[in-house]
């Protein structure tokens, strides 16, 4: 168990994150959730379906769907009362029908993969004609990074893979998608995309 499993733990560590999430639904909300009505979105590999959760209250949103192989961060976030939907799913084979969904999104699974691209491309699948991917991953150039380049072997598979903007546009080309906005989170902690599937 590394040092950032125990801090994962903490109090202050859930707080930041919940307010990541909330600062993640803002930005979701403001860019890519502005039009539109009885939308679909998915929270894939969603670890507690925080957001998830805060993006089934919008009034646009018709169905929010949190999704990841396992339940257990979900069960420790402790909902009384989740507004979306929780589903158990494999992100590299979802058992969601193709082409159903206005935004697909994920912040922070990625850099924990093997196989980055093929994960991409099967959110890919799953947005309708015009839809929306959301990619969250650390910064190379920001605190992730420097944390990488400084920990040890336990810790950097703890951290996972940190990106550039480079790298985490071509992720997106590789799966067929235009990127249509950049942002960083966190302090600069994450950088993110916003991608489009073509009409």
């Amino acid at each position: 168990m590394t040092f950032f499993d125990h801090m994962e733990a903490t109090r202050p560590y859930q707080w930041l994150r919940a307010w990541m999430n909330r600062g993640l639904v803002r930005f979701l909300t403001r860019r890519v959730l502005n039009a539109g009505s009885d939308l679909r979105v998915a929270e894939l590999a969603c670890g507690s379906g925080h957001g998830a959760h805060l993006l089934a209250q919008l009034p646009q949103v018709a169905l929010s769907i949190a999704a990841d192989i396992n339940q257990e961060d979900h069960r420790q976030a402790g909902f009384s009362d989740f507004a979306g939907q929780f589903v158990l799913l494999d992100l590299f084979k979802p058992a969601l029908a193709p082409a159903s969904l206005d935004l697909a999104w994920n912040s922070s699974s990625i850099e924990e993969l093997d196989q980055p691209v093929q994960a991409v491309q099967a959110m890919a699948r799953l947005l309708k004609p015009g839809g929306r991917l959301f990619i969250g991953v650390p910064n190379r150039h920001g605190p992730a990074g420097w944390l990488g380049r400084i920990a040890d072997t336990r810790h950097k598979a703890w951290l996972g893979r940190d990106y550039n903007r480079a790298e985490l546009h071509s992720l997106m080309a590789e799966s067929g998608l235009t990127v249509e906005l950049d942002t960083s989170y966190l302090f600069g902690v994450f950088i993110g995309v916003v991608a489009q599937k073509p009409d």
